[in-house]
């Protein structure tokens, strides 16, 4: 369980709009504090927008304490994203009677320790959990500070693949607790789910499912939901549409023709590029798109 002020148990935030660049699995891979972890970050502020979006942070061993946690996560991930970085958006604090370490600041916001942050998808202590190679840490600031109503919700995958034109099936849950503070995963029905920011016309049902076709382009869609009948932290999930054989795809600027497709975060795929087009960039060896890594053949 998670601290809020040493009053509430509570849930989290994950939300909306596309990440450029992902190719993370769930899931974690045991890391040295000396190593370092690459984990997935998402932090919402208090009116529920997404301020950093399930991107990557480098997870280093800030307060040289021989373990990387959550606190030098958030702590790295401000320093990557936040405007002054960590030092302007970001603090923690021991509150006496609380085996722990406490957020005192998040994005720039102090409120008296109306915060919440979930590790994987499960409500986690303190700021000195610890974090490994894959994980998914969101955090958010209360968008109710009265009556800490806020529901963390989350799908049933941080990431999914499929062809064009294929419906997609996902399914939503959040977390309400049981009178003795036990956590209970519920799925949401009647959902709005939202495709880069936008209302898709798709509701969940009574089981939290709903099942619809994506836009009809390849590349990369962040998943939402939001609810009239609930106060979600909005859930997110990504989506990689793979591209068809002989599509030209662009990537950092460059554009590749697909030759063969290779597998959704598995078989390599390969793609040709014109020699004649590069100009002065660096031509890689590989690249990734949509979820799927290419080997990078030179034609003329």
């Amino acid at each position: 369980m998670k601290k809020i002020k040493l009053k509430f148990l509570s849930m989290i935030l994950i939300a909306a709009m596309i990440v450029t660049g992902f190719t993370g699995l769930s899931g974690s891979v045991s890391a040295s504090a000396a190593d370092g972890a690459n984990i997935y970050v998402t932090i919402c502020d208090g009116t529920k927008n997404m301020v950093v979006r399930q991107q990557s942070v480098t997870v280093t061993d800030v307060d040289s304490d021989g373990a990387l946690t959550i606190y030098d996560a958030l702590y790295c991930a401000h320093e990557k994203y936040y405007k002054g970085g960590a030092e302007a958006g970001f603090a923690a604090e021991s509150i006496e009677g609380y085996d722990g370490l406490s957020l005192k600041k998040l994005w720039g916001v102090e409120n008296g320790g109306s915060y919440g942050y979930y590790l994987n998808d499960m409500s986690a202590w303190s700021l000195l959990d610890p974090v490994a190679e894959g994980d998914y840490l969101n955090a958010f600031i209360y968008s109710d500070t009265t009556y800490f109503s806020d529901s963390y919700a989350f799908f049933d995958a941080r990431v999914y693949g499929c062809n064009k034109n294929k419906k997609i099936k996902v399914t939503l849950y959040s977390y309400s607790y049981d009178e003795n503070w036990n956590p209970v995963k519920t799925p949401v029905a009647n959902a709005m789910i939202y495709i880069n920011g936008v209302e898709s016309g798709l509701v969940t049902d009574e089981n939290g499912t709903v099942k619809g076709v994506l836009p009809p382009v390849s590349g990369s869609y962040l998943i939402s939901a939001a609810s009239a009948e609930a106060n979600l932290v909005p859930p997110s999930a990504l989506v990689f549409i793979k591209p068809s054989y002989d599509e030209e795809i662009t990537v950092n600027g460059l554009k590749y023709t697909v030759i063969k497709k290779g597998s959704f975060l598995g078989k390599m795929g390969k793609v040709t590029l014109s020699k004649a087009t590069v100009g002065n960039k660096k031509i890689p060896k590989k690249i990734e798109y949509a979820g799927i890594t290419y080997k990078v053949k030179v034609v003329d």
